[in-house]
C-alpha cells in the first residue's frame, strides 16, 4: 500500500522465498532468524519489532524510505495503478461513488478500481506519522 514493489506469501517455503529474492534482486524481510542468516549479506533484513506499526517504522528508517508516495500499487496484487476515465467504470463502482468521485485508478493486473475515499485522510495521517518517527 505504500507504493513499493513487494511480494507476500505466508505459505511459501524458505527455499521458494530465497530463490525469488535472488532471482528478482529483492530484499527478504523476515522474523525467522535462521532464514535471515541463510541469506547472502544484504539480501535480507531481520524484523525484530513485535507490533506492525513499529515494524513499519523500523523498515522505513532502515531503508531510508521516508519519501514514499501513494498510491502506485494495488493493495491486493501489487500491480501498478493507472488513471482511468470515469465514464469507463460507471458500472464497476457503487452509484454513490460514481456520483461523488472524479478521480479513479485501475490496477493493471487484477483490474481492481481505486478512488480517494474517506479512508485516504486516515492513511495519509498514518504515513506522515511514520515519516516523522523514522525520519
Amino acid at each position: 500500500m505504500l507504493g513499493f514493489d513487494t511480494f507476500y506469501n505466508n505459505r511459501a517455503g524458505d527455499d521458494v522465498l530465497k530463490q525469488l529474492c535472488l532471482k528478482e534482486h529483492r530484499v527478504l524481510l523476515t522474523k525467522d532468524v535462521a532464514l535471515h542468516k541463510s541469506m547472502p549479506v544484504g539480501g535480507s533484513r531481520l524484523v525484530e519489532a513485535i507490533y506492525p506499526r513499529r515494524q513499519l517504522e523500523d523498515i522505513v528508517a532502515a531503508f531510508q524510505l521516508q519519501g514514499f508516495a501513494l498510491p502506485p500499487r494495488c493493495s491486493l496484487c501489487n500491480g501498478e495503478l493507472a488513471q482511468i476515465d470515469k465514464a469507463l467504470i460507471k458500472d464497476l463502482v457503487p452509484p454513490y461513488v460514481f456520483r461523488t468521485q472524479t478521480i479513479f485508478q485501475r490496477c493493471q493486473s487484477c483490474q481492481k478500481i481505486y478512488w480517494p475515499g474517506t479512508h485516504l485522510d486516515k492513511i495519509n495521517l498514518f504515513i506522515e506519522n511514520i515519516r516523522k518517527v523514522s525520519g
